[in-house]
């Protein structure tokens, strides 16, 4: 007998077809979709879809306790501003930082994300006690004083560490920062690492004209990072924004996932991602929303709809299904996971989406839920099985207490001059 079936609602089924089923799930992973036996539990979905988990293939989490602190700069000066203030954020600050980030993805319908930042011993704490799933980088940028093969051996030591820790929810990867901030030395060493370690390895790629010019200006382009071993089935390269149709091909031929941010990419005004060329050449195109403080938020929701208004303004073809699919089924790709599909034998990570609300009334349910729906639609929430938020309420995170943390936190720091609400 499964542990809980879920009855009555849409399933989105792996060919991003909606058809009604009741979804059975036993031992954390989906067990049957279909007519279900009877179980002990059940969990209503009327009136719902029933879809995969969203998977965030590219943020940021403690850069929650940043958002709105380096606004209406472009990319080079937002950096720079942004760069200043993490010089001050201590592991405690990781951590509460990363909590009110993964109150926010449950809330919005995220079920796993890869995740690059630094303490981030002090991110997995807050992960592991969200029950979400993550990929966990501790980020790499050379220089700060201290010499490469130490800083590699502490990241190494993080990897192995945290890797399927918190009954596997956790995994790890390694996180060069970008080529622009990592030499070619840096980027072959950690190339090896993660095929020794069997890890994946993420970086920031192509993201801003100023660094493909550079690339280019050195003669060297993707030809170089081809040549430390970079470009393989392992590479998660987040952006790729500036990538031209020779690099579209070249990540092609190596299985190179790219995680698309378009809203923080825009935000920044660093440009678009070529992501219909990228389909056309099968590049596995997944969705990420960004740190908070570039992106604005978490909802993979916005993401979705963006991307694909994106596509759209270019005057391009795109269909909602390859839409829903980088936020799922490519998602779940690139991360390595067993998720992103209702079907039988996949992690029951799972949400629930109330479309019986006035703005998803409409004729097509899967236009809704790309253009239509955001985060605040998803009603239910669980990983591996485990429900996270059942009728709009989280049940693992006291959600009004890390609010008030963060608020603190911020009004804690006048010396940075965060804008503050004014008192009537």
């Amino acid at each position: 007998m499964s542990e809980f079936v879920i009855t009555g609602g849409y399933v989105l089924a792996p060919d991003m077809k909606l058809k009604r089923a009741d979804v059975a799930v036993g031992s954390g992973i989906i067990t049957q979709v279909g007519e279900c036996q009877s179980a002990e539990q059940t969990i209503d979905a009327k009136n719902c879809i029933v879809m995969p988990g969203l998977i965030n293939a590219h943020t940021h989490t403690p850069m929650t306790l940043l958002r709105g602190a380096c606004e209406n700069l472009m990319f080079e000066q937002w950096q720079e501003c942004i760069w200043n203030k993490e010089a001050k954020i201590t592991p405690s600050d990781v951590h509460l930082g990363s909590l009110l980030a993964c109150v926010e993805m449950i809330k919005t319908g995220t079920t796993s994300f890869a995740d690059v930042y630094i303490h981030m011993d002090r991110a997995a704490s807050a992960i592991k006690k969200s029950g979400l799933r993550g990929v966990l980088g501790w980020g790499v940028i050379e220089g700060f004083g201290e010499p490469l093969r130490e800083k590699l051996a502490h990241r190494r030591a993080f990897v192995r560490q945290y890797n399927n820790w918190a009954d596997g929810r956790i995994t790890t990867m390694y996180a060069p920062h970008s080529p622009s901030t990592c030499s070619m030395e840096a980027l072959g060493l950690l190339s090896r690492m993660s095929e020794e370690d069997n890890v994946l390895v993420t970086t920031h790629l192509l993201e801003t004209r100023k660094e493909a010019e550079t690339l280019k200006k050195d003669n060297c382009h993707l030809q170089c990072l081809k040549d430390t071993g970079l470009l393989s089935g392992r590479l998660l390269a987040a952006h790729s924004v500036w990538a031209n149709d020779e690099d579209i091909k070249i990540l092609s031929q190596h299985g190179v996932s790219v995680a698309h941010n378009p809203i923080s990419n825009m935000k920044l005004g660093v440009g678009t991602a070529p992501v219909t060329a990228m389909l056309r050449e099968h590049v596995n195109v997944c969705l990420g929303t960004d740190g908070a403080a570039p992106g604005g938020s978490m909802d993979m929701f916005a993401s979705m709809r963006t991307a694909a208004l994106l596509i759209r303004d270019r005057r391009q073809d795109t269909h909602l299904q390859d839409i829903l699919k980088m936020a799922t089924v490519n998602g779940a790709a690139a991360l390595g996971l067993l998720a992103g599909q209702i079907k039988k034998g996949f992690l029951a990570d799972i949400i629930l989406v109330d479309m019986k609300k006035p703005h998803l009334t409409g004729h097509d349910p899967l236009s809704a839920l790309v253009y239509s729906a955001t985060g605040a639609d998803v009603k239910t929430s669980m990983v591996g099985g485990e429900v996270l938020m059942e009728d709009y309420r989280i049940k693992k995170i006291d959600e009004e207490n890390v609010i008030e943390r963060v608020q603190k936190w911020i009004d804690d720091c006048n010396c940075w001059s965060f804008r503050k609400l004014p008192v009537k």
